[in-house]
């Protein structure tokens, strides 16, 4: 299959690596936002009843679906990037690309959803307005919050990666 579609394994696996990174940057973000929730009101069983109740669609949403979306930015970023021979620092440029694109990408399926809504009700123009909107919103405010994470996680994966390939090729 890899070959119809012209991926190689080299590419295949810096997703694979930029996946990984993305489920470690949702993870810590997660815990990061648990912590941060809980520092002023202590760790009794109401506040964490209230923050069970409380919990957004769209943390889950990011735990489950960034990881796949980093995969696939991060197999198409490598397929276009990438040099035939492996190089640790353009290796750490893909990835900081890679965790850019997957974070517009994800922000553009969660407008996408808005659009759907929007559109289902038959108002093409405004959904198309909000989608637009969203995206930008979300990446820009949402970039803010998870970029300082998962930038120098993206780059230092694509390092390490190409590294270790440049390694296992001597």
């Amino acid at each position: 299959m890899t070959d119809y579609l012209g991926v190689s394994r080299r590419d295949a696996g810096a997703g694979l690596a930029i996946g990984g990174s993305a489920l470690l940057g949702a993870a810590l973000i997660n815990l990061w936002n648990f912590f941060q929730r809980f520092g002023a009101q202590g760790f009794d069983s109401a506040s964490i009843a209230e923050y069970s109740r409380g919990v957004n669609g769209l943390f889950v949403l990011g735990i489950l679906l960034a990881p796949v979306i980093a995969m696939l930015v991060g197999t198409v970023v490598w397929r276009v990037m990438m040099t035939d021979e492996p190089a640790p620092r353009l290796g750490a440029v893909a990835g900081f690309v890679s965790a850019l694109g997957s974070l517009f990408v994800f922000a553009a399926s969660i407008s996408f959803m808005f659009f759907l809504s929007r559109a289902a009700a038959g108002a093409l123009a405004e959904a198309i307005f909000e989608f637009l909107f969203f995206t930008v919103l979300i990446f820009v405010f949402g970039g803010a919050i998870t970029a300082p994470v998962i930038i120098p996680l993206g780059a230092l994966v694509g390092y390490v990666y190409e590294r270790y390939i440049t390694d296992d090729q001597r």
